[in-house]
């Protein structure tokens, strides 16, 4: 008994062994297996791309292929590495080269399965008057989303079952030399490499992020074979001398290629003057102006803050402010200056370049009453917005960003900040190539006091000490004491024995200048996607990252502004160079606010707890700045009943309603899209009074559900509201009772 216990203990010790010896030869293999099943199924980003995919097959046809074939080519190469690196016969060997070649498979039909069940399609089976119609058909045509999506992950677990069993039986006899797989793979990188860095859009959007990204892991876990097999049969460590290279490297900045480019400065550019002198210039040069002093009105001055959110804000904030525009052709000669953050900076960006564009700073014109169909600007908008910004960041993240922390060295020429920012460039070129294009025009030549177009503050976070550094034309000189404009000076403002000292530094020579993308890149550089941006200045260096980081709302900024003007109407508009007409200033944010909830407790306190307390405080920060500056300017703040509010308040909030989650990417499914827009509202549905009834859901609605749906025409009816206010704000009338835009 004793003896045959025995040898059961040494066979299963002798079987742990084995499989222990399995898992140190295929480790390199086996890794980069499970980041792919993690990275294709956990991200959120990841699900709004399987959505894209469902949604808009016909015109995803070519990244869905890609994405295909990249996986049965990681799943394949990868087994095959573990089938040349597993020396020994063992009978777990077959066992686990299927094992890597399923789990990214598997990790595929997970993320596909979540993306669908993650889907919202709240609204299903509701009644035209639960639920206000234009969503109720936008949920109809994603009805099937869900469906679709699950299915797909179904056959993506088939597949990955039929791969593994494929590599069962394969395992048991097939040794493939190494040497063959190596050369192979070292030839893939360098060709990836090469044609990123050649064609770094057309080719990286062909394929798509997915397949991007799966062929990286590709060649990754090819190199760390080689890597980690000098360091077992050469006892050569490669690998730890690369990793201690890269830190040198990346210690030293040898590798940091983020220094935003440089433009000559215009030289007929107005130099950076405070923002009393730049509203002296700006007010007087109003085409309508006239109109409003022969009516013994105040000018409407409109100051927006555009919050962050990635490419879900920039479609929100140029979406709201193109149809607003179409709707009040005057509206943006009245708006001094748009104080932005992320990617609120780039729909602001585009939405003022439009303005450049196609916009008239010349005599009043009403606005127009009723429904209206898409217009000019909102069209134009929508192309340009609308499209893939993420592939060719993460191809030049993973073959041109990443090989450089190694290789200092590169042909690449920039880095994906560049692409990034020139790819909105293109975007432009491409649907207006007749019209020259402001995007790619140094900053200091695209404000201008005489124009049309309103400033676009771009908000920033240094790295080193936490200031808030902002692109803008204008300086406040009443800013806080840790504040600054890049052009001018970054500000570091104290008080030394009551005098009043500045050591702060020069960002920008007198003569430099960057591109206007670029200043909307600088303030959309969110963790991780996007690297710090690095300035080397005549006293020090110093690193720009997202606005959001200080203050995600770009209320911080706006509200230094609106201080300031209002000094100026304490004034009575007396200023040194001259006396300004009387003028209201109107503060409205354009947001996604947070819903704050307990959330739940998640592992790893001790080491993520700080990071996750840094990134959920984004958000509290956002909306504490929003709030605290409404009750600061409007002293009846949530005492107005109904829709009353957004007339009456001179600081009204356009929001997304936070239950609809959408994520922070560079790629909006249509159906995000579609939803951004139509929570954007329509001023000719507004309903102003002081009691307003909301459709109520069907009897048996899940509460869940029946809350939603509230929230959402709740939503609706506000921004709707608050657009159909703009249009008074501009006139100047009152608006009557009832549904003052929908008729004149």
């Amino acid at each position: 008994m004793n003896a045959r216990f025995e040898t059961a203990l040494r066979q299963l010790r002798d079987s742990l062994l084995g499989c222990l010896k399995l898992l140190h030869e295929a480790r390199a293999p086996l890794l980069v297996s499970i980041v792919s099943a993690a990275a294709l199924s956990l991200p959120e980003q990841v699900h709004e791309i399987f959505r894209i995919m469902a949604l808009d097959a016909k015109d995803q046809l070519g990244p869905l292929i890609f994405a295909v074939v990249a996986l049965l080519s990681l799943t394949s190469g990868l087994a095959l590495l573990g089938l040349a690196l597993i020396q020994s016969d063992s009978r777990f060997r077959s066992a686990m080269v299927a094992g890597i070649a399923s789990l990214p498979i598997l990790g595929a039909a997970v993320g596909l399965f979540l993306a669908g069940a993650r889907t919202m399609v709240a609204g299903m089976g509701q009644s035209v008057g639960a639920l206000d119609g234009s969503f109720g058909a936008l949920f109809s045509t994603a009805s099937d989303l869900p469906s679709i999506l699950k299915s797909a992950g179904l056959a993506m677990a088939l597949l990955g079952v039929m791969v593994a069993i494929i590599f069962l039986q394969v395992g048991q006899s097939f040794h493939p030399r190494f040497g063959r797989l190596a050369a192979p793979i070292c030839v893939l990188g360098v060709a990836c490499w090469v044609a990123f860095a050649l064609v770094p859009y057309w080719l990286p959007t062909l394929l798509g992020t997915v397949a991007v990204v799966l062929f990286f892991l590709l060649l990754a876990g090819g190199f760390l074979s080689i890597l980690i097999r000098l360091r077992d049969r050469r006892n050569i460590p490669a690998l730890s001398v690369i990793v201690i290279v890269a830190g040198c490297f990346a210690w030293w900045n040898v590798s940091d290629n983020h220094i935003p480019p440089k433009v000559p400065r215009p030289r007929d550019a107005i130099g950076i003057v405070p923002t009393a002198g730049a509203l002296l210039a700006w007010l007087p040069a109003r085409g309508d102006l006239d109109h409003f002093l022969s009516t013994g009105r105040p000018y409407p001055i409109f100051i927006i803050s555009a919050s962050g959110g990635g490419h879900y804000a920039a479609d929100f904030t140029a979406t709201f402010l193109a149809r607003m525009q179409d709707r009040c052709p005057s509206f943006s000669q009245h708006i001094f200056a748009i104080s932005s953050v992320s990617g609120g900076s780039v729909g602001a960006g585009v939405f003022a370049a439009l303005a450049k564009s196609f916009a008239t700073n010349g005599r009043w014109t009403e606005c127009a009453f009723g429904t209206l169909a898409p217009g000019s600007f909102e069209l134009k908008t929508r192309q340009i917005i609308d499209r893939d910004f993420l592939a060719p960041v993460m191809a030049s993240m993973l073959f041109g960003d990443l090989p450089r922390a190694f290789i200092p060295m590169s042909i690449w020429r920039g880095d994906r900040a560049e692409i990034f920012d020139t790819g909105l460039e293109r975007a432009w070129s491409e649907v207006l190539p007749d019209t020259d294009n402001p995007l790619a025009k140094p900053y200091l030549d695209f404000w201008r006091p005489d124009g049309v177009a309103p400033a676009v503050l771009a908000n920033t976070t240094q790295v080193e000490n936490g200031m808030r550094v902002v692109v803008t034309p204008f300086m406040s000189i009443d800013s806080p004491l840790q504040a600054g404009t890049l052009h001018q000076r970054t500000r570091y403002t104290h008080y030394v024995d009551g005098e009043f000292i500045d050591d702060g530094w020069e960002a920008l020579g007198a003569d430099e200048d960057i591109r206007f993308s670029t200043a909307l890149g600088l303030s959309a550089r969110f963790p991780w996607i996007m690297p710090a941006a690095r300035f080397i200045t005549s006293k020090t260096e110093f690193r720009l990252v997202d606005g959001g980081y200080i203050d995600n709302s770009g209320d911080e900024t706006a509200f230094d502004l609106v201080m300031e003007l209002q000094q100026v109407q304490q004034l009575s508009g007396e200023l040194p160079g001259g006396r300004l007409p009387p003028f209201e200033v109107h503060l409205i944010t354009l947001t996604s606010e947070g819903i704050l909830q307990p959330g739940a407790v998640e592992g790893f306190g001790d080491l993520l707890s700080p990071v996750r307390a840094l990134l959920s405080s984004r958000v509290t920060r956002a909306n504490m700045a929003t709030h605290r500056i409404r009750m600061l300017l409007n002293p009846a703040h949530g005492i107005t009943v109904g829709t009353e509010g957004h007339f009456s308040s001179p600081s009204p909030i356009v929001s997304l309603n936070a239950a609809l989650p959408l994520p922070l990417t560079w790629q909006l499914a249509r159906i995000s899209q579609q939803m951004i827009s139509v929570q954007i509202g329509d001023a000719a549905s507004c309903v102003h009074g002081p009691v307003i009834t909301l459709p109520e859901s069907p009897d048996g609605t899940p509460r869940a559900q029946a809350g939603l749906i509230q929230g959402i025409n709740g939503v609706v009816l506000a921004n709707s509201c608050i657009a159909c206010s703009i249009s008074y704000r501009l006139s100047g009338d009152p608006a009557p009772i009832g549904r003052p835009c929908a008729s004149r």
